[in-house]
């Protein structure tokens, strides 16, 4: 029996749930010949949406469609060997646009070599001078400009050009995308956004928990619900993962005490990489981290009110110290809200900390 909240994954849009508003934008978007910039929190669930939306467009057979999560790249020509890889990996080879593809990406001299990890094949260019990459990327979006259907691209964790070493990629991007009329994009993470990917409302999250157990004859009671979405602040990556390990327990009833096993297992699997955290990070870091974890949401660590009652010292020294976190990703700034507050990134290793 598979276990119907997926991870990592995506299925099908029977194992999604919800975002049926933000699906319809960025469609809309799509057909209109309009790019979409939108921002989420870390493993809120936009790299899901997007399959979601992609499933659909492949399913209509009107767009190609495209997908590059640029997170790990360090500089321009690691994005422009992660983009040449997508289509590379997006169109079987000797088919179609493919076949014109690899004519047209001869001249920039591929290799071909086979991924240590996922054992898939995998495309980098053999070029080395900055001028030469810069001619590159209008190049390839250039090809796909000529086919003659509409190509989406995703280009997920896109405020990574901002890091690379060379200063004018977003200028060199921005020339490029406004020359195409037949490539559309979808940019995800930066912080400059028409559309903001918030968390699943308590009422569809609940009624799409319910409704997994229910099909696979288990019972799950609405109080265990209102736990498991509580524990996890609604963050989708946390719910599912929770969900995931409950339905793994394979019980035909499911009580809070199942919630709080099922929470105590991912924490005692992660206990190891939590404590390295420790390791890592410096007195004064840790300190706050924890103390950001007990109140779940933090609105002014400057407050005096605050900082007395957990002893935390002088408000230059915790700004110091909350940049720190801000930066090793570790502490996320929530500023769509009425009210900003500071949060612990990570649910379960607050959970952990509380716990602690």
């Amino acid at each position: 029996m598979m276990n119907p909240f997926l991870i990592n994954n995506y299925i099908n849009p029977s194992y999604f749930c919800d975002r049926d508003q933000e699906t319809e934008v960025l469609i809309q978007n799509i057909n209109n010949q309009s790019n979409t910039v939108f921002f989420a929190q870390r493993r809120v669930g936009k790299t899901a949406l997007i399959q979601h939306v992609f499933h659909q467009l492949n399913t209509k057979k009107e767009h190609k469609t495209i997908y590059l999560d640029i997170y790990s790249t360090q500089n321009l020509k690691a994005f422009t060997d992660q983009l040449a890889n997508s289509i590379y990996k997006a169109f079987p080879e000797k088919k179609g646009i493919a076949s014109r593809f690899w004519e047209s990406i001869k001249l920039l001299r591929p290799v071909i070599s086979i991924n240590e990890i996922t054992g898939g094949p995998e495309m980098s260019l053999d070029i080395s001078h900055p001028s030469q990459i810069e001619r590159t990327i209008p190049q390839i979006l250039q090809f796909l400009e000529k086919q003659n259907t509409p190509v989406v691209i995703a280009i997920d964790e896109f405020q990574q050009i901002l890091e690379y070493p060379e200063k004018n990629v977003e200028a060199l991007l921005r020339t490029s995308i406004q020359q195409l009329q037949n490539v559309h994009f979808i940019f995800l993470g930066s912080n400059r956004k028409n559309l903001y990917l918030d968390k699943i409302p308590k009422k569809e999250y609940t009624a799409f928990i319910q409704t997994h157990f229910n099909e696979n004859k288990r019972n799950i009671s609405d109080k265990s619900i209102k736990l498991v979405l509580e524990l996890t602040n609604r963050h989708t990556y946390y719910t599912q993962h929770l969900c995931h390990e409950i339905f793994a327990f394979n019980k035909k009833s499911n009580t809070e005490k199942t919630v709080y096993q099922a929470l105590n297992k991912i924490l005692s699997e992660n206990e190891a990489m939590y404590y390295q955290y420790r390791n890592l990070l410096t007195t004064a870091q840790w300190e706050l981290l924890t103390v950001l974890a007990k109140e779940e949401q933090t609105a002014k660590p400057y407050n005096q009110k605050f900082i007395k009652k957990y002893n935390l010292g002088a408000p230059t020294s915790i700004k110091r110290t909350l940049n720190a976190l801000l930066e090793k990703e570790l502490v996320f700034y929530q500023s769509k809200k009425e009210e900003a507050y500071y949060e612990v990134q990570d649910k379960f290793l607050m959970r952990w900390l509380q716990y602690k």
